[in-house]
């Protein structure tokens, strides 16, 4: 499957199990992901009665981050014959916006976990707490707009290409919608539903780039029976 002495071969099959596996990590982790909260002493007792949960969503929300990398990377080489400008830009906003999303991950996770350990003084570690997630508040504005602007335009791009069924590119920018404004909004709801739309979309996509040739691959074809948008001709 992987055939790593083929690089073209090699190169499809990491962009397309990225593309099927961090949207999986990413729904799972949204699904075992406590309750948020806007007060920071309301969050550290959610997370103090869910240490586990807490744990294991952030970490399942990291590997979705790497995973995402190579299913960037192979969306924009989808669109390096037809939409480059928006394979490119695209890209671009999503991987920025991508890393940026690793370090608020990791402080919101880790640093939320360990202060609300057992133990400690509960006071001290949510002011702590307080201080670590609004100093990375300066951030989350950025990745939330460049990651979901990313995705967007990356979608608008693999669907003025032809590159993917309409409702796929549909479904990857809905999803990229949902989780932007899912986190402002401290919603569980929308955040699974984000995550939703992008295992259906995204995951869409890379099962079709499992299963296409190395030939189309390398040059993207039309996607067959492709169906336009209603109003978007």
């Amino acid at each position: 499957m992987f055939n790593v002495s083929d690089s073209h071969h090699f190169r499809k099959t990491i962009a397309g199990m990225g593309m099927v596996l961090a949207p999986i990590a990413l729904l799972a982790g949204m699904v075992i992901h406590p309750a948020r909260k806007d007060d920071v002493g309301a969050q550290l007792a959610v997370v103090a009665d869910n240490l586990d949960a807490w744990y294991l969503a952030h970490l399942l929300v990291l590997v979705s981050i790497v995973l995402a990398v190579p299913a960037i990377l192979g969306l924009m080489h989808m669109l390096r014959e037809r939409e480059i400008a928006a394979g490119n830009v695209g890209g671009a906003l999503a991987l920025v916006g991508l890393i940026a999303t690793t370090g608020v991950v990791a402080i919101d996770g880790f640093v939320g976990w360990q202060a609300a350990q057992g133990g400690a003084d509960s006071a001290a570690m949510t002011a702590l707490f307080e201080r670590v997630t609004e100093s990375s508040g300066v951030v989350i504005p950025f990745f939330v707009v460049s990651l979901a602007l990313g995705l967007v335009v990356l979608a608008l791009g693999l669907y003025r290409a032809r590159a993917v069924q309409s409702w796929m590119a549909a479904f990857v920018a809905v999803a990229a919608v949902c989780l932007a404004i899912a986190g402002p909004l401290y919603s569980d709801v929308l955040s699974i539903v984000g995550a939703a739309f992008l295992f259906v979309g995204l995951g869409s996509i890379g099962r079709h780039v499992l299963r296409e040739t190395d030939a189309d691959w390398e040059h993207t074809p039309d996607y067959e029976d492709f169906r336009p948008l209603a109003g978007m001709r």
